[in-house]
């Protein structure tokens, strides 16, 4: 399976360190886990979110290959504080390298993954090189 992450070009694709300082939906501060998305657009799509209006200077998308034999856990909807709560177990029980997570920025009709680089498997987890990313200045154009 192909997902996509984008990040700033001067981190690694598999850099912890924002979700160590910052808490997300799926973990808390202090929580080293890998958000990645299952599609280049949702990958697009949640930095845009997460920027809150505010111009994104350029990125980097990058391919990540998750092995057909990885098992992937999936989990339902859950309000925060909750899914932090459900996060934060997962990554420190290391029940799985790769944790299926529904996307609220649509909806929940698309999912994101968390990657787990505490797991054991997570080393069998490959990347590509990242690819320049520019977002199209009509996304901060004033209405």
């Amino acid at each position: 399976m192909i997902v996509y992450r984008m990040h700033a070009a001067s981190r690694g694709v598999f850099d912890t360190t924002g979700a160590f300082l910052y808490a997300g939906r799926w973990h808390s501060q202090g929580t080293r886990v890998v958000y990645a998305a299952e599609h280049a657009s949702l990958a697009a799509l949640e930095t845009l979110i997460h920027a809150g209006g505010r111009k994104i200077p350029p990125r980097v998308i990058t391919q990540i290959y998750l092995p057909d034999d990885l098992a992937i856990e999936n989990s339902n909807w859950m309000d925060l504080p909750d899914s932090r709560a459900f996060g934060d177990a997962w990554a420190r029980q290391k029940r799985g390298a790769i944790l299926r997570v529904p996307s609220i920025a649509v909806n929940g009709m698309e999912s994101n993954l968390l990657l787990n680089p505490a797991h054991p498997a997570f080393s069998s987890i490959q990347a590509e090189p990242p690819q320049g990313f520019v977002f199209n200045s009509r996304f901060f154009a004033a209405l």
